[in-house]
C-alpha cells in the first residue's frame, strides 16, 4: 500500500467521482511515444476531471524494460493532475511526441471508475502481452466511458493501436497532434 500511495500521491488531489455533463470534446486523450518499446511504441492516458479544465493523466512506463514485473512491484506507474496545458507539458517532458483527443462522443464520462482503475494500475505489475501500457490505457479510458476502443488483441503494438483510434458510430478521435 505504501508503494501505491508513493506512486500517486494523495487521492484528494483528484476530483471526486462525478459524471461529466460538459460535452465530450477533449474528454479523453491517448498519448504516444512512437520510439518506445524498441519501435513498437508506448502509450499513456488523460481524461477530463472537471468541465472547467481539470485533467488526470499518466501511464505505466516499465522503466526496466522487463517482459514481466510481478504484481505489487514498481512498474513505473505515475499519474498527475492539472490543466490541459500542464497535462500536455507533463507528457511532452516524459518523451511522448503526439496525442489524439476525443472530439465527439455519444458517451457520458464518469471520473469515478477511471480514478479507481488508474490508481490500481500501480500495483498490477506488467506483462508484455496482456498487461502492458496499452492495456492500462484501454482499461482507464473504458472505465471513464469511452466507447468503441479498438481491440488490443487485433492491434497489440501500441503504435498500431494508437493509429486505429478514429471515427466510429459512437466516438470521434481527432487526427494525431504533435507535442
Amino acid at each position: 500500500m505504501a508503494l501505491l500511495a508513493a506512486s500517486i500521491g494523495p487521492l484528494t488531489a483528484f476530483a471526486s467521482a462525478a459524471t461529466l455533463q460538459c460535452g465530450p470534446a477533449k474528454g479523453a486523450y491517448v498519448f504516444v511515444r512512437t520510439a518506445g518499446a524498441n519501435g513498437l511504441g508506448h502509450v499513456g492516458w488523460g481524461y477530463r476531471l472537471t468541465c472547467d479544465g481539470g485533467y488526470a493523466f499518466g501511464s505505466v512506463e516499465n522503466p526496466t524494460g522487463k517482459a514481466h514485473i510481478d504484481k505489487g512491484v514498481d512498474n513505473g506507474f505515475w499519474r498527475g493532475s492539472g490543466t490541459e496545458s500542464e497535462m500536455l507539458a507533463a507528457m511532452r517532458s516524459r518523451g511522448y511526441n503526439a496525442y489524439k483527443a476525443i472530439t465527439g462522443s455519444r458517451a457520458t464520462f464518469d471520473t469515478g471508475p477511471a480514478d479507481v482503475i488508474a490508481a490500481a494500475s500501480a500495483g498490477r505489475g506488467y506483462d508484455v502481452i496482456g498487461n502492458n501500457c496499452a492495456d492500462t490505457v484501454w482499461d482507464v479510458l473504458h472505465a471513464y466511458g469511452v466507447p468503441d476502443l479498438p481491440y488490443l488483441q487485433l492491434h497489440p503494438a501500441p503504435n498500431n493501436w494508437y493509429a486505429t483510434l478514429g471515427h466510429t458510430s459512437n466516438v470521434d478521435w481527432a487526427a494525431s497532434i504533435s507535442l
